[in-house]
């Protein structure tokens, strides 16, 4: 290597890695510094043998891991890595590598070398690479969050979708913790990997005597009507105001069920689209301000009056209520009178004296003595609860997750005699031996466990009969419903036809 002097006081060099199939399997790369060419650093070897030298003490570009054995990390060909030379100024001896940059998570199946300059001084002028989080607050963007390790935790990450992650109190290995991994698109996460997690919590649960407790359920209707009231002149400083008040049939969708329906709905409705055309109107002209209150009034009444009208909204229109609320600190002199007319109608437009719902209002229905009922209505719902306390108490909880689980023993024999055979699969199981041939596949030779509480159900069940039954006559099978508890025959049949799928989980098995 020659030493410039604007690299006299450079210690680590880039590289890019030519091979990484080590014959010897202890990580070593063949790597061309980026400012070399391979014809030429080969061409500087004597009697190079292409065949024969590479892998050798005569290969020219050949680097040793800076990271020790036990732990396995071999870049991939045409990836950036660090090259250090023990002393630079002989650069034929004692070199090494360790893995360089990434530019995103999402590029660990392969990153190629100039695109693992991106946050290096020479990657200024590479575009922007996807992000996992939200630069202004450092959110997560949707679904992301947990894929990658997060910042205070380690992590030993695979090219792909498995990891082991070290949290604080909590271990957790993983294989396919998401669905995809491109630099051109978010992860996915599977909420069907498969996993292992040790957590060690701080904190115990204790529950409490079980309690039966009352709440209000609201109950949603879809909202039938909709009477509109409008002011044309909420400007006027005088007493004499024109306008209009009207009802409508709903198109029924969720935004205008009665508990989606807020005053701010009607700026977000369109005639035929989520309201049809008026069915009636009366139009107001000329009026003092408690006449017109009177007329809007006793038009709600009359609905009310009606059958089959209720749930209905009363509303003030969108034209009314964006120049009534639109009012701010330095308002003019219009927006002030707008202002004060609107919120004089809103206090008084009512269908019960004294009812503190005006202006705008649902009316769900009809109480015992015909009264409206305001707002949405709640049924009780009863429910029986058990209370739950936490104390300080360390607990460690220790969970196997996957679709399937097979727990195996080489030395067990099953029912036939057999034992499941597990030669040449040190490096994995391949799935094919799981579900391959239907006698030999583990599929086949394992045996789903048993849900205990499931299991007791029965066996209790049985006995109930077995201590109550009785017969007819001697010799003659017993009575199908047992005189001293009433447990039948017939229940338990049932019990056992199903208790393959109940008693028994098939997708955690063994041998």
């Amino acid at each position: 290597m020659n030493i410039r002097p604007d690299n006299e006081h450079q210690i680590i060099f880039p590289g890019i890695v030519f091979d990484n199939d080590d014959p010897m399997l202890l990580g070593r790369l063949r790597v061309i510094p980026e400012t070399e060419d391979y014809s030429a650093l080969i061409a500087s070897v004597e009697n190079w043998n292409e065949e024969t030298d590479k892998w050798t003490s005569k290969d020219p570009i050949l680097f040793l891991p800076l990271l020790p054995m036990f732990f396995s990390q071999t870049p991939k060909i045409q990836e950036y890595v660090h090259i250090i030379y023990q002393n630079k100024m002989f650069d034929k001896e004692n070199k090494f590598y360790i893995q360089g940059p990434f530019s995103s998570p999402l590029s660990s199946k392969l990153e190629y070398f100039e695109a693992a300059k991106k946050y290096l001084a020479t990657g200024v002028r590479y575009q922007e690479t996807l992000s996992l989080r939200n630069p202004l607050d450092g959110s997560y963007k949707l679904g992301v969050e947990g894929i990658f390790p997060k910042p205070g935790d380690n992590g030993l990450l695979s090219r792909g979708s498995s990891d082991l992650v070290l949290k604080e109190n909590e271990v957790l290995l993983r294989a396919g913790k998401s669905n995809n991994l491109s630099p051109e698109t978010l992860p996915v996460p599977n909420e069907y990997r498969a996993f292992i997690q040790l957590s060690n919590f701080t904190q115990d649960v204790v529950l409490g005597e079980e309690e039966t407790r009352i709440t209000a359920q609201e109950t949603v209707q879809v909202v039938k009507k909709i009477i509109i009231w409008n002011i044309d002149n909420l400007d006027t400083v005088f007493n004499n105001f024109y306008g209009s008040v009207s009802i409508h049939n709903i198109i029924p969708s969720e935004e205008v069920n009665t508990t989606n329906f807020k005053s701010e709905t009607i700026t977000k409705l369109t005639m035929g689209t989520n309201y049809g055309a008026e069915l009636e109107t009366l139009t107001i002209s000329s009026q003092t301000f408690d006449n017109t209150v009177y007329l809007i009034n006793n038009f709600i009444k009359d609905i009310f009056s009606r059958e089959d009208t209720i749930p209905f909204v009363v509303t003030p229109s969108k034209e009314t209520y964006e120049k009534g609320e639109r009012f701010s600190t330095g308002g003019t002199i219009t927006e002030i009178a707008e202002t004060n007319n609107y919120l004089r109608f809103r206090r008084k437009i009512r269908i019960i004296e004294g009812n503190g719902s005006s202006g705008f209002f649902l009316v769900s229905g009809r109480g015992n003595n015909q009264a409206p009922l305001i707002g949405p209505q709640a049924t009780p719902l009863v429910q029986k609860v058990q209370p739950v306390t936490f104390v300080d108490r360390p607990i460690s909880y220790g969970v196997m997750g996957a679709q399937k689980i097979y727990l195996l023993s080489q030395d067990s024999l099953n029912p036939a005699g057999n034992k499941i055979s597990l030669k040449d699969t040190l490096y994995g199981i391949p799935q094919d031996k799981f579900v391959g041939d239907p006698k030999t596949s583990i599929e086949s030779q394992t045996y789903g466990t048993v849900r205990g509480e499931e299991l007791i159900k029965l066996l209790d069940k049985i006995y109930a009969f077995l201590e109550g039954h009785v017969h007819p006559f001697h010799g003659m099978r017993p009575v199908p419903i047992a005189t001293k508890n009433g447990q039948s025959i017939a229940e338990i049949g049932q019990l056992l036809s199903n208790a393959r799928n109940t008693i028994l989980n098939q997708n955690i098995r063994i041998n």
